[in-house]
């Protein structure tokens, strides 16, 4: 290219620059520190110090409920674990759940009826078995005979108010420690409710074995309904004692009924192994064998002597069982002897309630 189109072409271009819109710079922004900030007049501002903020504290109310569920989770995690082991590990006895070959531990109750109620307190009322106490007790009607009544855990679900079913109460025990708090536990419950209860009950406090001859009903001679809850495990002839249960009820009445509440043996193999392992353990403990397959003893009784079983039901993966039975057609006709077992001479058959309970 020519010198002089060289300039000319150079000329052109700087007016076409010096025309065209440039593009908005940003605003430069000045530097500013902790402790000091530069303005646009140049000048040095000095700025406070910006003060240290510790970190926040973690305060002991919120710390609480983080240790407690720490504290539970680990305390389910170790028990969940401990089933575990023990459902894995096989019985070391396998004769363990053989009744002839299990040790006659009845008499463990009578040094444990003071603590009895506070040691299966807690875990009765997390597994509901309170409310089945209720409304098994609650089937009770006429003249109503407890068999191994212990502390007397039903006492508050009898139906013994005024307009209520039940005529008379019978309890009986082996023991007499346990049959003596059941005492002191009516006078706690319905000492201060006499006009209350139905007019004419009459409560009666009693100590003997329910395998051998018990007394007759207070107004004849046998009962309508007899209950017992968590007496088979205890017992070292629990197919005796249904049996001799069922001379005890009056079996003319098509409405006399047994009412079982038991604990035994799972519908789970790995519950059932849990239970032989620590059987032993825990009958030296509790006086109680909580490895007994109960509805193969009450199948036997009720073949036995003649009983119809209206209903059996099952609950916590089969270790707790419920049974109502009833006389059958064929048992009516058939007559059992009832020998009565004499109260002691100074204690004369009452014919008022309150003198079994000191109130008079």
């Amino acid at each position: 290219m020519p010198p002089a189109t060289r300039i000319q072409h150079v000329a052109r271009t700087a007016r076409y620059t010096s025309t065209a819109k440039a593009p908005p710079k940003a605003p430069i922004q000045p530097y500013r520190s902790a402790s000091r900030s530069v303005r646009s007049t140049g000048a040095i501002e000095q700025q406070p110090a910006a003060k240290y903020a510790p970190p926040p504290v973690f305060s002991r109310s919120r710390a609480l409920p983080w240790v407690l569920s720490s504290m539970i989770a680990g305390s389910i995690g170790f028990y969940m674990t401990r089933l575990f082991i023990e459902a894995r590990r096989p019985c070391q006895n396998p004769g363990v759940g053989d009744i002839s070959q299990q040790k006659d531990v009845s008499g463990r109750y009578e040094d444990t009826a003071d603590t009895f109620d506070s040691e299966v307190g807690l875990s009765e009322a997390l597994m509901g078995v309170n409310r089945l106490r209720k409304k098994l007790a609650r089937k009770c009607k006429g003249h109503v005979l407890e068999a191994s009544c212990g502390t007397g855990r039903n006492l508050g679900y009898f139906d013994v108010g005024n307009g209520g079913e039940v005529e008379s109460l019978t309890f009986v025990d082996l023991s007499p420690h346990m049959v003596e708090v059941c005492k002191k536990k009516w006078v706690a419950l319905m000492g201060e409710k006499n006009e209350k209860l139905r007019p004419g009950l009459q409560v009666r406090f009693l100590t003997g074995s329910v395998i051998e001859s018990m007394p007759s009903a207070p107004t004849k001679a046998k009962y309508d309904t007899i209950i017992q809850t968590m007496g088979l495990c205890s017992t070292p002839s629990p197919t005796d004692l249904l049996t001799n249960l069922v001379k005890h009820l009056d079996t003319t009445n098509p409405e006399a009924r047994i009412l079982l509440l038991e604990h035994g043996r799972s519908y789970r193999m790995w519950l059932n192994r849990i239970l032989d392992n620590s059987a032993e353990k825990h009958a030296e403990i509790h006086g109680c064998w909580f490895n007994r397959d109960i509805g193969a003893l009450v199948g036997e009784a009720a073949h036995k002597t003649g009983l119809d079983i209206v209903s059996e039901r099952r609950h916590h993966f089969g270790t707790t069982w419920i049974f109502e039975l009833k006389p059958s057609v064929e048992l009516a006709s058939h007559k059992y002897p009832t020998a009565e077992l004499p109260l002691p001479p100074e204690q004369p058959q009452p014919s008022d309630w309150r003198s079994w309970v000191g109130l008079s």
